[in-house]
């Protein structure tokens, strides 16, 4: 359900879903397509002598780090317009996100009769329902490959909102299939529409939920040792031996030494085209296969479509995306977080 969808059901069945005698529930503003909302809801609440007003943050099929964000979105806005209760509607809230909500101080009322709101004397708590509102079949992903195109663009561009068929044109995919992602984006929270052009709502969130849905281990990855004094001499060698060597682009740690330095690395990760070309690195720079110790480790990517999106040189060397170093960053196990969140703060923070 969108949120126009899930406020309007609310307001039509909310004397069904509370059934308290004597409660009265007016909804005064409820969300637009085309507007960027921080509170998604207000409603005057009555009930005998107790008055107030709650202010309602709408969520559909949220993410988690999404779910995270308008927990913190509604406990920001009711702390600057004192007097309002802050509250989450949903269709479905699952135990794990009650608990969230209760864990922050935030109320609760999902469409399936979950209930936890309270203001002085009134108090009313009901759990245990399960979800009337099953999650539809969920089309193509958005973190899939070619997919994914469409949130590099939206996540590179910083707040500039985008013509459906601008946007399919800038990353080379049929238009009808760019509006379908469009749909699927917008059902997950991902984007809202300014005069129906799209617009990521959060880029951190984003780039969150997509971690949790990315390995860099699904690369089809080669273990190699080169004789070298270091990992810059690594690069070195690279660097001198380039002409000779089939297109290779770096990522993890020794692409963002070069872009947005932090950690210190022993292994330097580079995406080629083909398995094939492993061996040409193999014969042109003297390299062995290594299960430990390796310096190089060559991926052949699964994101065949997607990962050189954005590519860029620097000092010589090509290096993927931002986006696609904070990807492969954040679950290396090599202080890759702390890279990641580096890279972030120095680099895609400011595209927002």
């Amino acid at each position: 359900m969108l949120q126009s969808e899930i406020v309007i059901e609310f307001k039509n069945n909310w004397k069904h879903l509370l059934s308290v005698e004597g409660l009265k529930i007016v909804v005064l503003m409820q969300p637009k397509a085309d507007v960027d909302h921080i509170c998604d809801m207000l409603a005057d609440v009555s009930y005998k002598n107790v008055h107030f007003r709650i202010a309602g943050e709408v969520v559909g099929q949220a993410g988690s780090a999404v779910f995270q964000n308008k927990i913190k979105e509604i406990d920001d806005y009711v702390k600057q317009h004192k007097g309002l209760v802050p509250v989450i509607v949903a269709p479905y809230l699952s135990p794990k996100k009650q608990e969230a909500c209760r864990s922050a101080g935030i109320f609760f009322i999902d469409l399936s009769g979950n209930i936890f709101l309270a203001h002085k004397s009134f108090y009313i708590e009901r759990i245990g329902f399960p979800n009337k509102y099953p999650e539809r079949r969920k089309g193509r992903g958005p973190f899939s490959d070619k997919a994914s195109l469409i949130l590099r663009v939206l996540l590179s561009e910083g707040d500039k909102n985008w013509g459906v068929r601008e946007l399919a044109q800038v990353v080379e995919l049929d238009p009808g299939f760019v509006s379908r992602m469009a749909k699927e984006l917008e059902y997950r929270e991902y984007i809202i529409r300014v005069n129906s052009k799209l617009r990521l709502r959060d880029h951190k969130c984003v780039l969150d939920d997509w971690v949790r849905n990315y390995d860099y281990r699904k690369n089809r990855m080669k273990s190699l040792f080169c004789l070298a004094s270091s990992s810059d001499d690594v690069l070195n060698k690279l660097h001198q031996a380039k002409k000779d060597l089939p297109d290779f682009h770096l990522s993890v740690q020794a692409g963002a030494s070069l872009v947005a330095p932090h950690s210190v690395f022993n292994e330097v990760h580079a995406y080629v085209e083909k398995v094939d070309h492993i061996d040409s690195f193999k014969k042109c720079l003297s390299l062995n296969e290594a299960e430990h110790g390796a310096n190089i480790i060559l991926m052949v990517p699964y994101y065949k479509n997607s990962v050189l999106w954005n590519a860029h040189r620097v000092k010589g060397l090509n290096v993927v995306s931002d986006v696609q170093l904070y990807l492969d960053l954040y679950n290396y196990p090599l202080r890759g977080r702390e890279q990641a969140e580096h890279l972030y703060n120095k680099r895609l923070s400011l595209a927002v």
